[in-house]
């Protein structure tokens, strides 16, 4: 019988995990804060054995020993950098909600070029370029 937490596994071993994990941190270092980068490894820690965790906020916190709402600001973080994926859960004994289940996404290479790519295209904004040729003026003047 298969644990309920192996439909979400994204990833065939736990080393296809923690590479896509490492290469999220890589590639979002500065935008993530040291709570940020704490909360992704409870999640990767706690999804070794199934492929995703199945997680109150509470227990993060604990791990983390940060409070509810840094803990809620980091997931939301992280699901916006789709460095993971947050499942609510309904637990079907109860009818209510339960734990959330958070899945670590796979690095798309590809896809997070092409987002970097959209900040360095040319665009057709005339009044963006008037005010950064202004502003390049002025600094120039203050050089001179």
């Amino acid at each position: 019988m298969t644990h309920y937490l192996q439909q979400y596994a994204r990833f065939n071993t736990i080393a296809e995990m923690d590479a896509a994990a490492e290469q999220h941190l890589a590639l979002h270092w500065d935008e993530l804060t040291k709570s940020d980068r704490h909360v992704l490894d409870v999640i990767r820690r706690y999804s070794v054995k199934y492929g995703a965790a199945h997680l109150k906020h509470g227990t993060i916190e604990e791990a983390i020993g940060k409070s509810n709402i840094t803990v809620r600001r980091a997931i939301r973080k992280l699901v916006n950098l789709q460095i993971i994926e947050k499942v609510h859960y309904i637990r079907p004994v109860m009818s209510g909600l339960g734990a959330n289940i958070y899945i670590i996404l796979p690095f798309d290479e590809q896809g997070k070029m092409d987002d970097l790519d959209e900040d360095n295209k040319p665009h057709d904004n005339k009044e963006i370029d008037k005010k950064s040729e202004e502003e390049s003026n002025t600094q120039l003047a203050w050089v001179l």
